[in-house]
């Protein structure tokens, strides 16, 4: 073939992997899906069993959103933010990231979410104290 075809062909091909291939990989799944689940219904039917309607799981009631879990994400998110920034002003301007930039944007980062996972753990204690409530309780019913 002729390099100009070839130069052409590469990007058409990749778009075509990248964007076609998920699409046809996904359609030919849901057609299996649908396929078992209509032979499973159809062979109960043949058994003379009414299948069920509707998904096979009962829909999860809505829950009461818990705030610890949003205090703890805003906590840490606020915690890695600080630990980006000074990670790189950091790196920047201390004459100690000067050698590696890299790790002392990254021992900034961790250094700063142990401090945001203290903050957190302080100040669910203290509320619990002063509440009765048990945090860890209420925290691992979202995980649930």
């Amino acid at each position: 073939m002729n390099v100009e075809v070839l130069a052409v062909l590469i990007p058409i091909i990749g778009i075509l992997s990248a964007v076609a291939l998920p699409v046809i990989l996904g359609s030919i799944l849901l057609y299996n899906k649908n396929k078992s689940t209509h032979t499973e219904r159809f062979e109960l039917i043949k058994q003379g069993i009414i299948p069920p309607d509707g998904p096979k799981r009962k829909p999860k009631s809505k829950s009461i959103p818990n705030r610890y879990l949003s205090l703890r994400n805003g906590i840490i998110l606020i915690a890695l933010g600080i630990g980006i920034m000074v990670g790189f002003f950091g790196s920047n301007y201390l004459i100690i990231g000067e050698d590696n930039p890299f790790l002392f944007v990254i021992a900034s980062i961790v250094l700063f979410l142990g401090i945001g996972y203290t903050v957190f753990f302080w100040i669910t204690n203290n509320s619990n104290i002063s509440n009765g409530v048990n945090a860890e309780n209420n925290i691992e019913e979202d995980f649930e």
